[in-house]
């Protein structure tokens, strides 16, 4: 059994999933800076409230499987993208002190509602970083980073940091559009036709700019361009349906927001496979003992149906349009 194989897809299943379930509430949090209706303002968060927190474990989870898995990999990355990280979890703790304190007051309510947005747009931004950062490549020298914390500042990473932030409001309209009436729906209808082209426009830049910037991208086409191809056609696909499906359907946009994610997760992970750090070090070069897979791996196995448990559970009790004076009534 590979188990540094099996280590790998779990950690790229937790990372995914965060990126699917939190990208959502990063987007509504973006988006609640150009509300400015308060009554509206305070009914998407309520949409977010009963599982915001939970949609984060998943990226705890996926740090973890890092460090205890490919300690080499997660030896590289922290120090190439530590001002990425740090300011993102910043920008979380930035987060969470505003929707905490936003109940608490009136009067500066509108004050605690831009500090929310701005952390959900800083978070977003800077995984779009690390993200451009990782397919830009980071310099490695025997096992080590040999770069600056600066290396990850550059024009194609903040383009993905863009592309990154364009997705994440799609999928936060997405959500509104599927839990929202009225003008709130409405409202959701807007940043989707405004958003959906942004954020495709940005992805084909990102794909295009990825093969100038990074060899191995470069390479990874010309191997698997019938695959990598299928992909992109798939991914415009759902693009037009999902603004075809605006106004009519409760939850297709935000479906086809997710499919669209997924397709781009699954091209990535086609375009660096075998590598953990890409096109510089393979997942089995970086892995770590095999009694540290087998403790991963039994963890995995224990607490990721917990999780899933929980999150269904949560997500099945609060289903439904958001109520009128929120969820405690």
């Amino acid at each position: 059994m590979d188990l540094p194989l099996l280590s790998a897809l779990f950690t790229a299943f937790a990372l995914s999933l965060y990126v699917l379930l939190d990208g959502f509430d990063l987007g509504v949090g973006a988006i609640l800076l150009v509300q400015p209706d308060e009554e509206l303002r305070d009914r998407m968060v309520d949409s977010i409230t009963p599982t915001w927190d939970g949609n984060e474990t998943w990226l705890i989870m996926a740090g973890v499987a890092l460090l205890a898995g490919f300690p080499i990999a997660y030896g590289i990355l922290l120090p190439a993208f530590y001002l990425p990280l740090i300011i993102m979890l910043l920008a979380l703790g930035l987060r969470g002190v505003s929707f905490e304190f936003r109940v608490q007051t009136v009067q500066w309510r509108r004050v605690w509602d831009v500090a929310f947005g701005l952390g959900s747009i800083l978070a977003a931004m800077m995984q779009g970083l690390i993200v451009g950062g990782l397919i830009a490549g980071v310099s490695v020298d025997n096992e080590r980073f040999t770069g600056s914390v600066f290396d990850v500042f550059q024009p194609f990473a903040l383009l993905t940091a863009l592309a990154m932030l364009a997705g994440y409001v799609v999928l936060g309209a997405g959500w509104l559009h599927l839990k929202a009436t009225f003008q709130l729906r409405k409202f959701a209808e807007r940043a989707l036709r405004l958003a959906t082209p942004v954020f495709v426009a940005l992805a084909i830049a990102v794909c295009v700019a990825a093969a100038f910037v990074q060899p191995g991208i470069r390479a990874t086409w010309m191997d698997h361009y019938l695959l990598l191809t299928l992909i992109a056609v798939l991914f415009f696909g759902v693009a037009g349906g999902l603004i075809s499906l605006i106004g009519d359907s409760d939850a297709g946009p935000f479906a086809s927001g997710i499919c669209l994610f997924a397709l781009g997760v699954i091209g990535l992970g086609c375009a660096i496979f075998p590598d953990i750090v890409p096109f510089r070090l393979s997942l089995w070069a970086a892995a770590s003992a095999t009694l540290s897979h087998v403790f991963l791996l039994v963890g995995a196995v224990v607490v990721t149906p917990v999780v899933l448990g929980y999150s269904a559970f949560a997500y099945r009790v609060f289903r439904g349009k958001i109520p009128e004076k929120g969820w405690e009534t």
